[in-house]
């Protein structure tokens, strides 16, 4: 083969290579560490997804903001269920803007922390439509956990072609309505097993007059027969056991009302559709663009 052929396919060989190099995707270019960010997202691995997101904005600051990145932050951390981690990022923002109180209010709401603070936020007047629909949908939400009154519910009537305010507020208010007392459980305790039975905890209460009326027969006769050995076991055994169904109604009580407010809180949660909300809001200004 003459030299001036071998030099030509040499040249169109290293060529050929260049152009293939040049079409394989950098690992670390903004296209590719925001689509694998993305991509992590859409797997539930959110904390890993956070850091690819916050390497994005270390790396390319002007093509990812930080007001992107924090939408993002807030987003995977919520999903996270790191509610403290989002309220301390939310607090330290100033002044707040709607997308992040959300992502706070969220928070605050899924985690059972809500605050005066959280609601104690003045809003511009010529606000989003959008964003003014999440806002009270979300203060009908803190407002159903305590109103025992329909008509306090008319500053919310702007939503109501979208949600039945009726039959949320009925829902709301038929599981309020089965949360305890623990001061009226801790008075039932004197009735042994009375203070679980009380506090929807019938087993523990079946179990617990059983045990203690056991020691007081079996206390009664033993001191009736002079054998005051074993009246000394069973009634401090049955001493025992009845302070502690005692403390233990009230400690029922509390638990009940813990579990009934957790179904509460996603019931109102999912009804008015605060999922979509924070979809909206991260797809919108925290989800960076690939194409």
């Amino acid at each position: 083969m003459p030299l001036r052929h071998i030099i030509i396919l040499i040249v169109c060989i290293v060529a050929s290579c260049n152009v293939f190099a040049q079409g394989l995707d950098n690992p670390y270019s903004y296209t590719a560490i925001a689509g694998f960010a993305n991509q992590l997202v859409e797997q539930r691995e959110y904390y890993r997804a956070y850091q690819e997101y916050q390497r994005l904005y270390y790396y390319f600051p002007s093509l990812y903001s930080y007001d992107a990145f924090l939408i993002a932050s807030l987003y995977c951390h919520y999903q996270g269920k790191q509610y403290h981690s989002v309220l301390e990022k939310v607090k330290n923002q100033s002044p707040i803007n709607l997308p992040v109180w959300i992502y706070g209010f969220d928070s605050a709401f899924s985690g059972m922390l809500l605050s005066p603070q959280i609601m104690d936020v003045q809003w511009q007047k010529d606000v989003n439509p959008e964003y003014e629909a999440m806002i009270l949908k979300r203060k009908l939400a803190c407002s159903l956990l305590t109103v025992d009154n329909y008509n306090e519910l008319s500053p919310y009537t702007v939503i109501a072609k979208e949600f039945d305010l009726q039959r949320i507020y009925q829902y709301s208010r038929v599981t309020r309505d089965k949360l305890k007392n623990p001061y009226a459980a801790l008075g039932w305790g004197i009735l042994p097993g009375a203070g679980y039975i009380y506090s929807d905890n019938t087993e523990n209460g079946i179990i617990a007059a059983i045990v203690i009326g056991v020691c007081a027969v079996v206390t009664y006769f033993a001191v009736d027969s002079g054998n005051s050995g074993i009246a000394f076991v069973t009634g401090a055994a049955g001493t025992f056991f009845y302070g502690g169904s005692i403390l233990g109604g009230y400690l029922a009580a509390k638990r009940t009302n813990n579990q009934i407010m957790k179904e509460l809180h996603a019931y109102l949660e999912e009804e008015l559709k605060f999922a979509q909300d924070r979809d909206i809001i991260f797809n919108r200004y925290g989800k960076p663009k690939t194409q």
